[in-house]
């Protein structure tokens, strides 16, 4: 997203992106003459534009801070936060009528009832074309076009949970149709267009019926976040059990929930027994393959395995589990040196590695691994440096804590509340040291 430009229309940032403009040329280069194309091209641009700008202003009206970036095939208008009532109607509505109002109904209007084939009633009939006809379609009640997101709405409101499944189904039915019907006016480009949101509503719903047969592994998998072991084990066993078994989008979820107890308490042999009923060609998690090769002492290809799994997620219910065994191995510096070499995981993986050693009380690998976050450029140095501290704090090494707590303000950390809340820092509150740091920091704001 950093090519293309931006700009801002009455303070509302706007980002285009170089392939906004490569589909709007690609979809005019079949009207043949350069007048048209270069017409086409701007014509698309002002409207979706005006589109977008539709949407953002009636997300300022509900007191939100929009953006708008256009790319590949459209525009995306989001807010700084959730809608509330019917607000979210009234945004998607906005954009395709503003639209309308503003460009293809004039433009109808003005439009040679002679048919003139000029460069005015070119534009005229682009204006149409573009601000009738794609608003039309675009209030279709298809996902995720703007009527579609109004269709899902009411339908949330009328059925509850199962609104949103009801509008996926809505969605596959309208596409299949309208692509049957550009199909047979030999609009190649629209019959596609469609196929291309069946297939995306089919996922969709194909994901929230998995999701709905995953529910009961959420407790499990809560259970390992506090080590309650017995209960992930249970959770897993009681979905393997049911009848009919679960696919295996579920079922392997379940057995990797149940591994990953069984190694927290007996090591890799017993997370590889229970490995055995994974199905058939899924994957085992990263993070679980290079713990066990650490057990059995494969550094190598634990370190491997890590960096992979670092380029795909930061973490994950298991982070805890993955943390101790890393700490306990002593590969917390081999696997720093990997991390930062991998492309894909590098300063962020760090960040995330430094938190979950934090969490599992490995302070001092924290602190070293922060401090090598740090060091490489971390995104937000300031809490880096403050996270750095507490981990020295919580070791009860005084002087590293203050000196990474002086480094911290020095970054920017302003937040004097945080500070002298936080018990991390119990242990260097009282000294004079740390009062002379904070002092140089905003002061607490009062309450009450």
């Amino acid at each position: 997203m950093a090519a293309g430009l931006r700009f801002r229309i009455f303070g509302i940032p706007v980002h285009i992106d170089a392939s906004f403009f490569l589909i709007a040329l690609l979809l005019g280069v079949g009207g043949g003459t350069a007048v048209f194309i270069v017409s086409w091209v701007v014509v698309v641009f002002v409207s979706v534009l005006l589109h977008e700008l539709g949407h953002a202003v009636a997300f300022r009206i509900y007191g939100q801070r929009p953006r708008i970036v256009l790319q590949g095939m459209g525009g995306l208008t989001s807010g700084s936060g959730p809608l509330t009532g019917s607000s979210d109607i009234v945004v998607s509505l906005a954009g395709p009528l503003t639209a309308l109002v503003l460009l293809g109904l004039p433009a109808f209007l003005l439009q040679n009832p002679t048919g003139s084939s000029g460069t005015w009633d070119l534009v005229l009939r682009e204006l149409v074309f573009v601000n009738i006809a794609w608003s039309g379609v675009n209030l279709l009640p298809v996902l995720p076009l703007d009527g579609g997101q109004v269709a899902a709405s009411v339908l949330r409101r009328l059925k509850g949970e199962d609104g949103q499944r009801i509008a996926y189904k809505v969605s596959i039915a309208v596409a299949a149709a309208a692509a049957l019907y550009a199909y047979q006016l030999n609009y190649v480009f629209g019959a596609l267009f469609a196929v291309f949101f069946i297939a995306q509503n089919y996922n969709s719903l194909r994901q929230d019926r998995l999701a709905r047969q995953r529910e009961p592994l959420v407790p499990g998998y809560q259970a390992l976040l506090r080590n309650d072991l017995d209960a992930a084990v249970s959770a897993a066993d009681a979905l393997l059990a049911t009848t009919p078994p679960p696919v295996a989008d579920v079922a392997a979820p379940a057995v990797e929930l149940k591994a990953w107890a069984r190694f927290a308490t007996g090591g890799s042999a017993s997370a590889a027994a229970v490995l055995e009923a994974m199905p058939p060609g899924v994957a085992v998690n990263g993070f679980l393959t290079g713990s066990m090769a650490l057990d059995e002492g494969r550094t190598t290809d634990a370190l491997d395995a890590f960096a992979e799994a670092f380029e795909r997620s930061q973490s994950g219910p298991w982070s805890l589990i993955v943390a101790q065994t890393v700490a306990r191995a002593g590969v917390v510096d081999q696997l720093t040196d990997r991390l930062l070499a991998t492309p894909g995981a590098g300063v962020g993986a760090l960040v995330h590695l430094q938190s979950h050693l934090f969490a599992a009380g490995r302070y001092p690998e924290a602190a070293a691994v922060g401090q090598r976050a740090f060091d490489a450029g971390a995104e937000e140095p300031a809490h880096v440096a403050y996270d750095v501290a507490c981990s020295w704090a919580r070791a009860t090494r005084p002087d590293d804590a203050l000196d990474w707590l002086e480094r911290a303000v020095e970054a920017g950390l302003a937040d004097r509340s945080l500070v002298d809340d936080d018990p991390d820092l119990a242990t260097i509150r009282g000294t004079a040291r740390y009062r002379a740091v904070t002092a140089r920091m905003a002061p607490p704001t009062p309450t009450g």
